[in-house]
């Protein structure tokens, strides 16, 4: 299993020459350090210099994405010690931690005398339109140079996912021309995006003829100041669904009408540049089960107590222990009436989107539960995921978008990019909430407060705690998620509400995740996979689970398909080294039409060859092409002699180019969560234990275990809804009367 520890290099060379283009002075020996914005934060190059000479290059990317970043830095330090030289490439996918790598390496090594101190540049004056890879599409920026050597960022296009982009270009581009420097901060959630505009505006600066190794100079770190602390009724963490709906309720006495606002100071606080945490990318389902134009439109509506009921027949006995049957049903059946009122406001969500959906459980007599679920639209193009594959983004913004519009209407007090550090509570009632954001760290006096900080993050902290089975598996969505209500629990001696059941699933990585056309390749394919061995683990001829959406019918309304399928490979690639494996495709595979994209995110290697394709992978190139000759001899042969399977179900990998392409195991929600009593007070253990109330401390959305029910698409973000607005009226009528 891999260690998270700190990734350091050591790359010790002997008896390496200085760098050409040193001075005569020999360096002093010591150890120099300089520093560069990674992927994930600053990433720290440390030089060593023994004997006048360089004796060691360290870097820690411990900051940066596993699979990618966390390896790349490392390995591109030691390119740079091997060749003597910055002049090395970097490792595909990972083009941002490699830069990074570099312009700290070389700023280390002009301080330690290795390279001679840069020539002043001056930057030519004129307009530069620079490119670099965003999320999900390219990122340009128009940069005007001045005379005096000023920047401007002009303008700047992406294509990347709405309302998340449209935060980063504005935060990013105001940090670069304000600071000096492409070493900013990324806003939370919208990281690629964020490092794609400091791409795109490097790019440009470059062809004025900037010197980028002192662009990307991290600037001074400014010390965070003590605000002066603020008072309020209602305080709300989290600016997911549930957090957006909760400050709603507590702002509006519990009837979601912005002009029913009340005098309560409530304030909404959000890690994130924007609000609508997971409802920004969920593919834009959320589920109905009654009480809203959607199931007028389908014509079918099932109330809480049959969410219940279906979902103790999924027999999971974690969630029958700890689940409150009569508030999960409360929280089901005070959704539809929310949504309906939310969509009177505003909220993006239409008729139209109504689909029939569908789960898995044996409560059905035909094996599934049946309900309404929104597909919303995008609506740029009007695509409803699940059209033509799972698409995260699709309707998703503007649903989160829409909401938060809603939210400050009422005049909630939303604060984003600012985090609860810590809540405070005195003989277990709450005091305050406190409170960091990039300038200072301050206190929130507050009567009551709502703890809607979502799912359980895959942080390394939460996975040592609550989930060390998930070490290495990849969270995709769920960006700045860190467990706070769990924690919090835990660390003042209560239980937490635990399911070891988690969404983990096949995918490719924290971008891709497990959508667009790109999943087809895993999900129908039969190509031969291998792990980091270059074995095959398992018969590739069985599908997963799969879903689909049917033609519309009469009404024009689409309903949803499930086929069970019997292969089980998420289940064997969990069992692989690094959770991660690699499936083999040729010339005549439909990978062909994925590999372009797939391999500008590092997940895609190309070669004429066998034995090359193994190089590229980081695969032992014997037993690759071993295991890919046995595979070929046994498709042709009728069948496969090592794990059964059929010859129908096998495509032999013979013509050139031969493709591998990365697969992970990725995680959408864990379940590590709080319990709460009946009017949604947070409890220090699960009920009927005699556990501890925090008086005025509230829970709501995924952060509370025993009160949501999250059967099907879509379900989710219905629990939020329901929960959230509860717990808000909740906490509203605790502030009044306190």
């Amino acid at each position: 299993m891999k260690s998270l520890q700190k990734p350091l290099v050591l790359s010790m060379l002997s008896a390496l020459a200085v760098m050409s283009g040193t001075s005569n002075a020999a360096p002093a020996d010591g150890v120099y350090r300089a520093t560069a914005q990674g992927m994930g934060g600053p990433l720290e190059v440390t030089v060593r210099v023994e004997g006048g000479r360089m004796a060691a290059v360290e870097v820690d990317a411990s900051r940066e994405t596993p699979g990618y970043g966390l390896e790349a830095g490392p390995e591109v330090a030691k390119r740079i010690a091997v060749a003597h030289s910055l002049e090395v490439d970097g490792v595909s996918g990972a083009t941002v931690t490699s830069q990074a790598v570099k312009a700290a390496a070389e700023d280390a090594m002009r301080e330690a005398g290795l390279l001679e101190a840069r020539a002043a540049r001056t930057l030519k004056p004129g307009e530069y339109r620079g490119r670099a890879r965003g999320g999900k599409s390219d990122v340009e920026a128009l940069v005007r140079v001045a005379s005096d050597g000023s920047i401007e960022v002009l303008d700047v296009k992406t294509g990347d996912t709405p309302y998340l982009s449209d935060t980063a270009v504005r935060e990013v581009v105001r940090a670069v021309t304000t600071q000096k420097s492409l070493s900013v901060d990324a806003v939370t959630g919208a990281t690629l995006t964020s490092r794609g505009v400091t791409g795109a505006i490097a790019d440009a600066l470059e062809q004025a003829g900037a010197d980028l190794a002192a662009w990307r100079k991290v600037p001074p770190k400014v010390e965070k100041t003590r605000g002066e602390a603020l008072d309020a009724d209602v305080v709300v963490v989290g600016g997911g669904a549930a957090g957006m709906l909760a400050a709603l309720s507590a702002k509006t006495d519990g009837s979601l009408r912005p002009e029913k606002a009340n005098d309560l100071k409530v304030v909404l606080l959000e890690t994130k540049g924007y609000l609508g945490g997971d409802l920004t990318v969920c593919g834009g389902y959320v589920a109905s089960y009654s009480g809203t134009p959607l199931n007028d439109r389908t014509g079918h509506s099932i109330d809480g107590k049959t969410v219940v009921e279906a979902t103790l027949a999924m027999k999971s006995p974690e969630v029958a222990k700890m689940l409150n049957q009569d508030l999960a049903a409360r929280v089901v059946d005070a959704s539809g009436p929310a949504m309906a009122i939310l969509m009177q406001e505003g909220w993006r969500v239409v008729p139209e989107d109504a689909t029939r959906g569908l789960v898995l459980s044996p409560w059905g007599k035909d094996g599934f539960l049946h309900y309404t679920v929104a597909r919303t639209s995008d609506p740029a193009t009007g695509y409803r995921s699940g059209d033509s594959g799972y698409d995260t983004t699709s309707g998703s913004p503007a649903m989160a978008s829409t909401l938060a519009d809603i939210v400050r209407r009422a005049g909630v007090d939303v604060r984003l990019e600012t985090s609860a550090t810590d809540v405070t509570a005195t003989k277990d009632k709450v005091e305050a909430v406190e409170v960091s954001d990039a300038k200072q760290v301050y206190r929130i006096n507050a009567k009551a407060v709502v703890l809607a900080t979502g799912y359980s993050g895959l942080d390394p902290e939460s996975i040592k705690r609550f989930y060390p089975s998930l070490e290495g598996v990849i969270r995709t969505g769920g960006a700045g998620v860190t467990s706070f209500a769990p924690k919090w629990v835990a660390d003042h001696g209560g239980e937490i509400a635990l399911n070891p059941a988690s969404s983990t699933m096949l995918g490719y990585d924290a971008v891709l995740g497990i959508d667009g056309p790109e999943s087809a390749l895993y999900l129908t394919t039969a190509a031969p996979w291998v792990n980091a061995r270059g074995e095959r683990f398992m018969s590739e001829a069985d599908n997963p689970y799969r879903y689909g959406v049917g033609e519309p019918d009469a009404k024009g309304v689409r309903s949803m398909w499930i086929e069970p399928g019997k292969g089980r490979p998420i289940g064997e690639v969990l069992k692989q080294p690094g959770k991660r494996a690699w499936m083999i495709f040729d010339a005549n595979s439909p990978a062909n039409a994925q590999k372009a994209h797939l391999a500008a995110a590092g997940l895609c290697v190309e070669a004429d060859t066998l034995p090359e394709l193994a190089r590229r992978a980081g695969l032992p190139e014997d037993t690759f092409v071993k295991t890919v000759e046995r595979y070929n001899t046994d498709a042709a042969a009728g069948g496969d002699t090592v794990f059964g399977a059929p010859a129908s179900g096998m495509t032999p990998v013979l013509k050139a180019p031969f493709i591998a392409v990365r697969v992970s195991a990725v995680n959408t929600i864990a379940n590590a969560a709080v319990h709460v009593a009946d009017d949604f007070t947070i409890l220090m253990g699960p009920e009927g234990s005699n556990a501890r109330r925090i008086e005025g401390l509230f829970g709501a959305g995924g952060a509370i275990g025993n009160a949501i029910t999250n059967s099907g698409l879509g379900a989710h973000n219905a629990t939020a809804i329901g929960s959230g607005a509860l717990a808000g009226a909740e906490a509203a009528k605790y502030a009044e009367r306190n």
